[in-house]
């Protein structure tokens, strides 16, 4: 019976692997196989590491230490006026503890910088997962537009074996030239290798998408068509300085930046520590054994040695041959290295934005200019097709109108793509999320 299940399932597997991929489905896969996304988490488990032992060093530490030592002296005997050597065995074993009561705010401030730290490493995650995303989405617009330049090649030689046999009759009945017919063969070679290559790129951007994916190579593999007018009907809002004002709270890059620099500023404050004194509680238990005390034993001696202590340590820095002085300044350095590392990315996070807007704006122009270039070559090669097919021109004319349609069909498809990949890219920047 379990052999019959598995049997019956299996189909239905087979057919749930083949589906096509949705670009969701495809950002969704590459980020569980990504190990850069991994290789951030792992930062993410080290910063909390280090958080987790900062919060510690509040607490007071506790140690055992056992020390046994034997010695062997030699000894004056007045009696007999002669040398004595003996030995002696000793143990002494304490339980020590120390807490820190005050450092200068160095324990406070390393907390609140790990968790600074631990926050950016966060953001960390988010960036990559979005670098990522765009990634996929740039090649998953890639794939469309080779499966769509195909879908053309295919109309096109389509078309012209059509020609061929309706010139093939004509030329058996005399009506056209044989280099009539021979220069619409020729376009027929033409087309099908141009097929071809459409069929290649299209694998081409297939494989270079499940790369990006981390997918071993499968040829069942492929995507699903989105409803790309509907796409082009919901143009963003564009606008260079309203896009860039919401990517500034948003893009965690920025975010990731304004948390080092409000780390590198504790960082002054931890250097700053250094020039502070420090006070140590210290507490414990001891005790030893002698053996030259050797009418007592071990665990009367032991018992009876206890001594327990308590007591406050006071340290207080007064030359450090310029130790503090140098770590403080080498920490405001790094700050404000780490404030124009800020800067430097708001000006490119600006700088993107500009480009991606007036890109966006360049393919909207592009788009209906070329749509409308793509009409005029329909009609012009309409009216060509009906004069060819009354004999009033001749196959050369008329392919060259064909090829002419043809070049603004591709002209066109990548006009509409680009139009859609630039539009998804100022919607990412606005804060919208990342789909078809």
């Amino acid at each position: 019976m379990p052999l019959l299940v598995i049997a019956l399932l299996s189909p239905l597997v087979l057919v749930a692997q083949n589906q096509p991929f949705s670009l969701e489905d495809c950002i969704e896969y590459a980020l569980e196989k990504s190990t850069e996304i991994d290789r951030s988490q792992n930062k993410v488990l080290l910063q909390s590491a280090y958080l987790e032992q900062s919060q510690a060093s509040r607490l007071p530490n506790l140690q055992i230490v056992v020390n046994q030592q034997l010695t062997s002296a030699s000894n004056y005997n007045s009696i007999d006026g002669g040398w004595d050597r003996s030995g002696n065995s000793t143990l002494n074993a304490s339980l020590n503890s120390q807490m820190t009561l005050y450092n200068g705010a160095k324990i406070k401030n390393t907390i609140s910088q790990n968790k600074i730290n631990l926050e950016s490493a966060e953001k960390s995650i988010q960036a990559e997962r979005e670098l990522m995303s765009l990634n996929v989405l740039s090649l998953y617009m890639d794939v469309l537009l080779a499966k769509e330049n195909l879908q053309n090649s295919e109309l096109q030689l389509e078309a012209t074996q059509q020609q061929l046999a309706y010139a093939q009759a004509r030329r058996e009945a005399g009506v056209i030239s044989r280099s009539d017919f021979l220069y619409i063969k020729s376009q027929l070679a033409s087309d099908n290798t141009s097929k071809i290559e459409a069929e290649s790129k299209v694998r081409i951007a297939l494989v270079s998408l499940m790369q990006q994916m981390n997918m071993p190579i499968n040829d069942s593999f492929n995507i699903q068509q989105p409803d790309i007018e509907n796409l082009i009907k919901n143009t963003p809002e564009n606008t260079p300085e309203i896009v860039y004002n919401i990517a500034l709270g948003l893009q965690p890059t920025i975010q990731t930046a304004e948390l080092n620099v409000k780390s590198a500023d504790v960082e002054i404050k931890i250097a700053k520590s250094g020039a502070l004194p420090s006070l140590l509680l210290n507490g414990g238990v001891g005790t030893g054994y002698s053996s030259y005390l050797n009418n007592i034993n071990l665990g009367e001696q032991m018992s009876n040695s206890l001594t327990p202590y308590v007591g406050l340590s006071l340290s207080i820095p007064i030359y450090q041959r310029k130790q503090i002085k140098t770590q403080v300044k080498t920490a405001q350095i790094q700050s404000d290295n780490v404030k124009l590392e800020l800067q430097e990315l708001k000006n490119d996070l600006r700088k993107y934005i500009e480009q991606a807007c007036t890109d966006a704006q360049t393919a909207q122009s592009s788009y209906i200019a070329l749509q409308e270039q793509l009409n005029a070559e329909q009609e012009s090669y309409d009216v060509a097709s009906e004069m060819f097919s009354q004999g009033m021109v001749n196959s050369v004319d008329f392919l060259l109108s064909k090829n002419n349609l043809m070049m603004a069909k591709n002209k066109f498809t990548q006009a509409k793509y680009t139009l859609v990949l630039q539009n998804k890219i100022v919607e990412y920047y606005s804060g919208k999320p990342i789909t078809l």
